[in-house]
């Protein structure tokens, strides 16, 4: 007998186990269908175990510097068995804690791939027919391999190969300068390898603001990251356990480990949704604003999409959907989507770049404020970077905000509600800004939109 439920969710990643755990709040009997580990890509592969080495990239940056800060000169090493076990225990601890969440809001986890087999009902391996009322597709998304360059997770490895490697590699050849790719570059350079990374656009990150951009390109090659941009890998040979890079500028590089890392695709695979007719192309399943699909009572949301493949973006996407398919009716909002990439140092974004405002006809004003100019990143011994707001030239709103500099992940936030509500730069400075603190140079870049930054020598 097949099983009933009044809302089924396909993935149970950021997506989709907030969409599951939305729709039982809003009193629906709930079925979440995964065929891996709960959390999906971002928590066992992505955000949170690249966060974990993150923080330990951070302190081994800070004992560096040790001696600037009046300790002994001792540049600390990692031990790659704590390490990795490190990763793997918060990793293991955050999925009991979704496992605990679906538990808790009556859930009901079904194990095993899900495919179509009618509007209102999927095949699950190992389950059988599951009959849903509605249905949210939270699939999630897969790295993308170089043609000619596949993945053999023993020398070409994704980023899930290097996550699960257990050892810091003497030397890796990273083939894309993007956020995952930059961020696996500052982590391993302060673990003590030999980093190069080859990317075929003419800047690092290039989303982000230009001055961001050539900053940590700047900071990188400061590091002894090797970089090779506007350039592209022609082929990768494996011999005499290494792996050596051909570039089409001529150029060979040879490294113990190659990492592709040039991007994710919407994962679709096997899920039946042709013989649905369920309408998608090479970015994603199509959605409204609604997250519904061409088929009345179908949602999706996530990864699978397309557009912004970034976790929070999934989860506000999931609860949308779970909404709508449970009788509310919301619409998603990108106004202000945040961005932020854990480089070393981190950088962080919301609304318009100075490119894209031009891009737009859009007038504008600056203001920059250095770290170095502020007491607080001076007393850390992290002064590298800059914060910068972009405003409208005729009314003073605030149209972004870019950081790069320490804690620019968690500086942001105050950022988003300015540009998500359309602050102007005399509203955002009129409040009062606690010191010391990072914190107030966002206040001195607002103030550096009109010329009245106090820190800033004329």
């Amino acid at each position: 007998m097949a099983r009933e439920y009044d809302c089924v969710v396909i993935g149970g990643g950021p997506a989709g186990y907030p969409a599951a755990i939305r729709a039982s709040q809003l009193g629906a009997r709930v079925a979440l269908i995964e065929k891996g580990p709960l959390g999906g890509t971002c928590l066992n592969w992505g955000c949170i175990p690249t966060k974990t080495l993150h923080a330990t990239a951070h302190l081994i940056e800070s004992a560096g510097g040790a001696a600037g800060i009046g300790l002994p000169d001792r540049v600390a090493e990692p031990d790659p068995q704590a390490l990795f076990q490190r990763k793997n225990e918060i990793v293991g601890e955050l999925v009991s804690g979704v496992e605990r969440l679906l538990k808790s809001r009556k859930v009901q986890v079904l194990g095993g791939h899900a495919s179509f087999t009618g509007e209102k009902t999927v095949e699950v391996e190992g389950v059988g027919a599951v009959v849903g009322k509605r249905f949210i597709i939270a699939s999630g998304s897969e790295e993308v391999p170089l043609p000619g360059i596949e993945f053999d997770g023993e020398r070409i490895l994704s980023s899930r190969d290097l996550l699960d490697l257990g050892k810091v590699p003497d030397s890796l050849c990273i083939v894309g300068g993007g956020a995952i790719g930059c961020e696996f570059a500052s982590i391993f350079n302060a673990f003590g390898t030999d980093v190069t990374i080859v990317e075929m656009l003419p800047q690092l990150v290039a989303t982000e603001d230009l001055q961001v951009s050539r900053y940590l390109q700047t900071f990188f090659r400061k590091k002894g990251i090797t970089l090779h941009l506007g350039t592209k890998v022609a082929g990768a040979t494996v011999a005499d356990g290494a792996v050596t890079a051909t570039l089409d500028n001529g150029r060979d590089v040879t490294t113990e480990f190659l990492l592709v890392s040039v991007g994710r695709r919407p994962y679709t695979g096997g899920l039946g949704i042709e013989r649905m007719d369920i309408a998608a192309d090479r970015s994603g399943v199509t959605v409204n604003r609604r997250m519904e699909t061409s088929i009345t009572g179908i949602y999706a949301a996530g990864d699978v999409i397309g557009g912004y493949l970034l976790a929070h973006v999934a989860t506000r996407e999931g609860i949308v959907a779970a909404e709508n398919a449970c009788g509310l009716n919301r619409e998603i909002r990108y106004d202000a989507v945040p961005s932020t990439i854990y480089t070393l140092p981190e950088i962080s974004h919301v609304g318009l770049t100075e490119q894209e405002a031009a891009e737009r006809g859009l007038a504008v004003a600056t203001g920059r404020f250095p770290f170095a100019a502020n007491g607080k990143a001076k007393g850390l011994g992290e002064s590298e970077g800059f914060v910068k707001w972009v405003a409208s030239e005729k009314d003073r709103t605030l149209l972004g905000l870019h950081i790069i500099g320490p804690h620019a992940t968690e500086l942001l936030a105050p950022g988003i509600l300015a540009v998500e509500h359309g602050m102007t730069v005399d509203e955002y400075t009129a409040a009062v800004f606690p010191h010391p603190t990072l914190s107030e140079a966002l206040a001195e870049a607002a103030d550096g939109v009109e010329g009245r930054a106090i820190h800033l020598v004329k």
